[in-house]
């Protein structure tokens, strides 16, 4: 299989505008709402300064260790 010295140039060509529009592209960092720092996590937009949500599913135990529910 033969490649002619057209389809060569023209990707050569082509790699070469590429190289251009990537190096002329402003680049933008994408962010992540959750890893910010300034806002105290699980509140939502516009909720108050000291906004402090309660968990979801707060610990608890199960099972006391007066009921004996584990062979204890």
């Amino acid at each position: 299989m033969v490649i002619s010295k057209k389809t060569i140039i023209q990707s050569f060509a082509l790699m070469i505008i590429i190289a251009i529009v990537m190096s002329t592209t402003e680049a933008k960092t994408i962010g992540n709402p959750a890893m910010r720092t300034d806002e105290p996590k699980g509140c939502p937009p516009g909720s108050p300064p000291g906004c402090k949500m309660q968990p979801a599913n707060p610990y608890t135990r199960g099972c006391e260790p007066s009921h004996r529910c584990r062979g204890g």
